[in-house]
């Protein structure tokens, strides 16, 4: 029960900003002052992402589920994992588009750019997880040669 609570938690970032966002959109009508609240919400989003996929391989990895990975591996996943999902995600935004007669996504360019911008959070959480795990290990060695 423990392992099953401590791994939802993992996603309990990238909920939120979902839910903030709908909130936002549906309660607040936010985007009708500010039309441009998606693009933060995009990057946060793909922070959120990149950071629930590193707290999920890491748990993978501590757990002996998969191997413990390169350095360099571990990153093109965390990269990877965030590209997929907001591909993913436009596609979800499409089909409701399509289906439920909705203009989510306004235009190619939006679309594009909500990608950009989703990838590029991801990224930026890619950049201060390798800063944080080359502290760790400097920290650790310090403790180490004591």
């Amino acid at each position: 029960m423990k392992r099953i609570i401590e791994t939802l938690s993992f996603f309990a970032f990238p909920a939120s900003v979902l839910f903030a966002h709908l909130i936002a959109i549906q309660i607040f009508n936010l985007y009708y002052f500010f039309p441009n609240l998606d693009m933060p919400f995009h990057f946060i989003g793909g922070f959120s992402i990149a950071y629930t996929a590193s707290k999920t391989l890491s748990y993978f990895e501590d757990e002996k589920i998969i191997a413990r990975l390169n350095e360099f591996v571990f990153l093109l996943l965390l990269f990877s994992l965030t590209a997929a999902t907001a591909v993913f995600w436009e596609f979800a935004e499409f089909g409701m588009d399509r289906l439920l007669g909705s203009n989510v996504q306004v235009s190619l360019a939006n679309t594009m750019q909500d990608q950009f911008l989703g990838i590029c959070g991801g990224a930026a959480w890619a950049l201060i997880y390798t800063v944080l795990r080359k502290t760790d290990r400097r920290n650790f060695q310090r403790k180490q040669s004591l």
